[in-house]
């Protein structure tokens, strides 16, 4: 049986990015730039250990705060 690869892109349907490449895809920005952000305390995560949990929620309510993404847009 094949594992997915560890930082494989795409959202997905949970209720947090898988990592934080699929984050950075969603939100336009590269890896590294998406990387750093989250070490300052700019994009909303839980930070535990070296590992992002990067919850699609409270991710999204930043973005809409900051002006909207519409790739992320919920609609109601």
């Amino acid at each position: 049986m094949n594992k997915p690869k560890r930082g494989a892109t795409g959202s997905g349907s949970g209720s947090a990015y898988p990592s934080v490449r699929a984050l950075a895809v969603d939100i336009g920005m590269c890896e590294r730039s998406t990387r750093d952000a989250l070490r300052r305390g700019e994009i909303p995560c839980i930070k535990i250990g070296k590992r992002y949990i990067l919850p699609k929620a409270a991710i999204q309510r930043w973005l809409e705060e900051a002006g909207g993404h519409p790739r992320l847009n919920v609609v109601a």
